[in-house]
């Protein structure tokens, strides 16, 4: 028996890892909005001051407000290829816990670039990890579409939207990446942009 079918002879219900990746998904969205801290002003009074020090805060938010979005379109996502299903393997279950390690990394990268929003290397930083955790969740898409797509879903359309998520995210994170030789603030904004194309599932259940 290969290593792969080792993997999936045991069939699991998904509940409980859906439920555990909702809770990681909770914190790690709870966590990014700690990076960001009020501002201490010398004089609590001066509106100078504070608008000042907000300024001077919204390279943090940008960078808060752009992983928020990738996290809220990560978790949905989740929860629609989980749709296409209603049984689970081990090798689906370890596919999960890579993609959960790369999410829970995210708010690392989110603070670096708010720190350093001029710094080239701290913005890539943050699109390599949406990369991976990309990868990993179009690899666990194409996972129940090739051997636990439900009946009432067309697998050669299924799998034709696989290579689209595939494809789609990391050519525009590319083009995020080009964009930083020119400009971080345009890189940020093609950030901002991908979760855009996200929001609404691929996939539409047949008609009975």
């Amino acid at each position: 028996m290969s290593l792969l079918k080792k993997f999936q002879h045991w069939k699991l219900n998904k509940i409980r890892m859906e439920t555990f990746s909702d809770g990681v998904f909770a914190i790690i969205i709870t966590l990014l909005i700690l990076e960001i801290k009020i501002p201490h002003l010398k004089e609590p009074e001066s509106t100078t001051e504070l608008l000042w020090a907000l300024k001077n805060m919204a390279p943090k938010i940008i960078s808060w407000a752009v992983s928020f979005f990738f996290i809220s379109v990560f978790w949905v996502q989740h929860h629609n290829l989980l749709r296409l299903t209603e049984k689970i393997d081990y090798a689906f279950i370890w596919l999960n816990m890579i993609f959960l390690f790369f999410i829970c990394f995210l708010p690392f990268p989110t603070a670096l670039m708010g720190d350093y929003p001029h710094n080239r290397i701290a913005v890539l930083l943050f699109g390599v990890v949406a990369t991976l955790a990309s990868f990993i969740q179009t690899w666990m898409y194409y996972y129940i579409a090739n051997y636990y797509l439900l009946p009432r879903y067309n697998k050669k359309s299924v799998l034709k939207n696989v290579t689209r998520s595939f494809i789609l995210a990391p050519l525009l994170i590319l083009i995020a990446t080009a964009a930083s030789y020119i400009n971080l603030l345009l890189c940020l904004v093609i950030y901002g942009i991908v979760p855009l194309f996200f929001l609404l599932p691929f996939d539409r259940e047949e008609e009975e």
